[in-house]
């Protein structure tokens, strides 16, 4: 077991980086109307560089990112201007697939770099993602397990992208990523480059209540996927909304970990995360 289990990697691949950067300002300083704090995902109103960079060659360019495109916010700071404070935030791509990401770079990644660009209505306008189960890490299995080695286990797991993908990560995938395989250290900075196992773009996305029906034209083996027809299968995730705790020592560390549940075409799946608690526990 590694020291550092950065679990909420396994929560919401919905930011690249930054966890660590909170917000420094207010949104009631000044006159000028920024976003809240609580802001997940913006649209942008006017084309923006953003510090993202896309690779060309053997280097990486500033990406120009139009109006309209979706992002996600990774990190809040501020700073003071003629006495009034100025809002501003990181920001990535958030979960997009695999094959578009692998070719980006971010500042908030890579140097863990705020943008200067204040995070006002002018510039920016936040948006809820219509369907909420995008991005969640969906792990086999009715919540976290450990092993004889005190450990976590990695079972099999799978998300939605952004940009309507599914992408698959069997249990070697998870066991060289996730938690106690020595690359948690990095997990949260460079979650959406794991490589997937396996991936399909998807025909179809609806939600309704607190279900997710997701279409697509090629079954995944790992995924309970139900056909429907020829060149047709289904997920239809169903949430649980009970809420689990549940707290470990492992290997000498203080861990709780929170989840929820999920039914996915019957099988059951959770979201959560594992929290370090306390550092190694030595004896008198």
């Amino acid at each position: 077991m590694q020291k550092s289990v950065m679990g909420a990697a396994l929560v919401l691949l919905g930011g690249l980086g930054l966890t660590g950067l909170t917000a420094q300002a207010t949104t009631k300083t000044t006159s000028t109307t920024y976003l809240p704090e609580t802001t997940k995902y913006v649209r942008l109103k006017k084309n923006m560089y953003v510090g993202i960079y896309q690779k060309s060659g053997t280097k990486y360019k500033k990406l120009l990112k139009h109006k309209g495109a979706l992002l996600q916010i990774a990190g809040f700071g501020g700073s003071y201007q003629n006495g009034h404070q100025i809002v501003t935030a990181a920001f990535t791509s958030g979960a997009v697939h695999y094959n578009r990401i692998k070719k980006l770079k971010f500042d908030s990644m890579n140097k863990n770099k705020i943008s200067d660009i204040p995070l006002t209505t002018a510039n920016f306008k936040a948006v809820k993602l219509a369907v909420p189960t995008r991005a969640l890490l969906f792990q086999a299995g009715t919540g976290f397990k450990t092993t004889k080695n005190d450990d976590f286990t990695n079972p099999a797991a799978f998300y939605l992208t952004l940009d309507n993908y599914l992408q698959y990560y069997d249990t070697k995938a998870m066991t060289k990523y996730g938690y106690g395989s020595g690359a948690e250290e990095t997990m949260d900075g460079a979650r959406f480059i794991w490589k997937p196992t396996a991936s399909v773009k998807v025909s179809k996305v609806t939600y309704k209540g607190k279900t997710t029906i997701i279409d697509y034209p090629k079954a995944i083996k790992g995924l309970p996927n139900k056909k429907i027809s020829t060149g047709h299968y289904r997920l239809t995730i169903t949430h649980n909304p009970k809420k689990h705790h549940q707290s470990y020592t492992l290997a000498g560390y203080g861990f709780d970990s929170y989840w929820t549940t999920y039914k996915i075409n019957q099988k059951s799946y959770f979201v959560g995360q594992a929290i370090e608690t306390r550092d190694f526990l030595e004896d008198d």
